[in-house]
């Protein structure tokens, strides 16, 4: 206790004497010793390069939607067989074959706007309004150690937009069989809106001063995120990405995927129930386990 005593504790914290902060839900300062104000400032400088650096980044940036589109491909196209070129002359007509899959059934039409579009505006109306539990986050350094508020009400939010999806689909409002039969358009625009959120964010922090831990290199401070709490009013925009949007989108995919086996064949295989059991699962466990992100 003495090294906590004369504040050479590294973890020590002045907590302020009122302890309802956090039952009132508001944000407080929370300072740690001497020390540990310290070894967060080193923390928060940049020092060296993670993902394998500048290109590295690049690599995933550009690989990885490569990669989806081509096992996409595969399993739409070719029954899950994972094709090549058959020789070196192939090779351009391979490609062109690939490419023309992408532009014919997987180009970003305007029932892939309006679909994806709607999930991210009503995903984001109902973490705005739908109560949850508010949990006080740690102190953070870069804001002076005060702490944030967390509005978790995910768990709330995933079933209302369970039976908004139920609700419209029989009343034939929005059948979930569309969903599956749009998959590559879906696929490029939410890979259109991944990027444009990124490189959104990227310039509006660093022209407003926010930005924190960069690099000095464009790419690989876009990919590791310039902005350190993006937020939307009560809404933690980081903590609402990770779990609002792919989990929901993925889980009514496959749900969309049961619906049209029933449609055509009047039921449903185990491994596509298992599907939906699987990521209905992952889904629900993320919304419970919020606060814990």
């Amino acid at each position: 206790m003495a090294g906590a005593e004369n504040g050479t504790g590294i973890r020590q914290r002045n907590v302020p004497s009122d302890e309802r902060a956090d039952k009132l839900q508001v944000s407080r300062v929370v300072l740690p010793t001497a020390e540990g104000i310290k070894r967060d400032k080193e923390l928060d400088k940049h020092t060296e390069y993670e993902f394998g650096g500048p290109w590295g980044v690049l690599a995933i940036m550009t690989g990885f939607p490569i990669l989806m589109y081509y096992l996409w491909i595969c399993l739409v196209f070719y029954d899950g067989k994972l094709v090549h070129p058959a020789s070196v002359d192939d090779i351009k007509p391979f490609l062109w074959r690939m490419w023309e899959h992408v532009r014919v059934d997987a180009s970003p039409n305007l029932y892939a706007w309006k679909v994806y579009t709607g999930l991210i505006v009503y995903q984001l109306f109902l973490a705005w309004v739908v109560p949850g539990y508010m949990q006080e986050g740690l102190p953070v350094p870069s804001l002076n150690y005060r702490t944030l508020v967390y509005k978790c009400n995910a768990i709330g939010c995933i079933y209302i937009t369970m039976i908004t999806a139920a609700a419209l689909h029989y009343y034939n409002i929005f059948r979930l069989t569309a969903l599956i039969d749009n998959f590559g358009h879906l696929m490029t625009v939410a890979m259109i809106y991944g990027f444009g959120v990124s490189f959104f964010m990227y310039f509006i922090t660093v022209a407003t001063g926010n930005q924190i831990r960069m690099s000095g290199n464009f790419i690989y401070d876009v990919f590791m995120g310039a902005c350190l709490n993006p937020r939307i009013g009560p809404v933690d925009l980081k903590m609402w990405l990770e779990v609002r949007i792919p989990w929901v989108i993925v889980f009514f995919m496959s749900v969309s995927g049961a619906c049209k086996q029933y449609e055509q064949f009047g039921h449903v295989t185990p491994n596509m129930a298992f599907m939906v059991l699987a990521t209905w699962l992952y889904l629900n466990a993320c919304g419970k386990g919020e606060e814990c992100i």
